[in-house]
């Protein structure tokens, strides 16, 4: 490694290394030559492949809709059966009154 060197950390290494590709998109002296990951080294490949990963909040987000979806639909479903059956009296209640 010789000439100036930069180094990102950082808790969360997909936010790092968004920050770091997106800079180096707008800037061509910047190069990214290599990453390092707790007992891992990287390649900028490597590296443009983790800032296109979605970040942990968004992940996070993800898997809770994902977790809640099923149990969203389910009541839905509850709920639709007591509308259904309102929506049918109130029908019978309109058809009865127009024949009157």
């Amino acid at each position: 490694m010789s000439g100036p060197l930069t180094y990102g950390m950082g808790s969360d290494p997909v936010a790092v290394a968004k920050v770091l590709n997106d800079f180096a998109k707008g800037n061509d002296k910047f190069v990214i030559l290599a990453g390092g990951m707790p007992n891992a080294v990287m390649t900028a490949k490597e590296v443009s492949a983790l800032a296109s990963l979605p970040s942990r909040n968004e992940l996070l987000a993800m898997l809770m809709g994902t977790m809640q979806a099923p149990i969203t639909k389910f009541v839905q479903t509850l709920n639709e059966v007591p509308g259904r059956f309102a929506r049918t009296l109130a029908a019978v209640r309109d058809k009865q009154a127009a024949e009157a």
